[in-house]
């Protein structure tokens, strides 16, 4: 393969480098697709191939024992929950267990008190935040989904603008309104008013220790609404890692930004994330994806097969819960 790399004119190379980033989106699942176009426009059908289906989970290095599911209490995200079991002890598992534990407590809260108790909108907002959840349809699947927590939506809206009208600096109903909204200018200004109501209100504010992840909400909707000059988006990024040094959800969403506006240092970020990223995040395929990418515009086609090497094989330790409709259907959708 680098041989035959290494024979494209480099004009060639530089146009199909440039089409990358003329057309790549920034979401992770985006560059699977980008990725495995350019491997079949270069040639490399048979390892596109490879790409055409989700590869099937293996065991990590760790031994998974099965959990039945009489040993996993109730809950309407106990599904969830239970696939989760055999990487408990992982820290990615750990918190997305931990997140749908609040969400289950919270949608409870709600429940009994028939939609007037906010402190289940404090739990459930909680639990999305240590989920690290940036997308509308996330927030929208797990809210109101029959096999989630399955809310009734009318009651939510009218609970949060109660609250709201009691009082306009409540930080979570803020955040939950915006973060349900589509990636447009308005999602983008009410993360600001949140981001700014969290700093106002201080310590005492339920979503103060959270202020990394909003701001990084906030710059992942810049990202998605600027992608091909993404340079208002950094500052957000920058914020998050001044509340929390190394947050590799910040590290990795900045460096998307780099992909753009600065290569080089996307290869340091993206090269940093990994550093400071848990195995099984869902993140580190994506970045050696983009490494791979990174490194073959720059005609360093070692380094570039070394991370789509790489990339392959923590596809296949993900999480299952990281095995969405992003694979070949995806692909399909942006390129058709």
């Amino acid at each position: 393969m680098m041989e035959d790399l290494a024979a494209i004119p480099e004009a060639k190379k530089s146009h199909k480098a440039r089409k990358l980033l003329d057309i790549i989106m920034t979401r992770g699942d985006r560059a699977f697709g980008v990725f495995k176009q350019a491997l079949e426009e270069s040639g490399y059908g048979h390892l596109a191939e490879l790409l055409e289906e989700p590869k099937p989970l293996v065991e990590s290095e760790l031994h998974h024992e099965q959990v039945a599911s009489e040993e996993v209490s109730e809950g309407p995200l106990k599904s969830l929950r239970l696939c989760l079991q055999p990487y408990r002890e992982t820290p990615s598992a750990k918190k997305i267990i931990q997140g749908c534990r609040l969400m289950e407590k919270g949608a409870e809260i709600l429940n009994n008190s028939g939609y007037t108790d906010a402190e289940g909108l404090i739990k459930i907002v909680e639990g999305f935040m240590l989920q690290e959840r940036l997308t509308a349809r996330s927030y929208e699947r797990f809210l109101y989904s029959p096999d989630h927590l399955g809310l009734d939506r009318a009651r939510l809206a009218e609970l949060m603008t109660s609250q709201l009208h009691h009082n306009p600096a409540d930080s979570t109903c803020l955040f939950l309104q915006g973060a349900l909204l589509p990636f447009d200018e308005t999602r983008v200004q009410e993360m600001r008013k949140v981001a700014d109501v969290v700093v106002q209100n201080g310590e005492d504010d339920p979503l103060h220790k959270y202020l990394h992840h909003v701001y990084c909400v906030l710059g992942d909707s810049l990202l998605n609404l600027y992608r091909d000059s993404p340079s208002c988006a950094l500052p957000a990024f920058t914020s998050a890692l001044m509340h929390k040094r190394d947050y590799p959800t910040a590290v990795h969403l900045a460096a998307e930004c780099s992909m753009v506006l600065s290569p080089p240092d996307a290869i340091e970020q993206f090269r940093r994330y990994l550093q400071l990223a848990p195995p099984c995040d869902k993140r580190v395929h994506w970045a050696h994806y983009f490494l791979a990418i990174l490194y073959s515009r720059q005609a360093q086609q070692e380094k570039a097969e070394e991370h789509y090497n790489l990339a392959v094989q923590a596809e296949e330790k993900r999480l299952p819960t990281s095995v969405m409709g992003w694979a070949k259907e995806v692909a399909q959708k942006v390129f058709s």
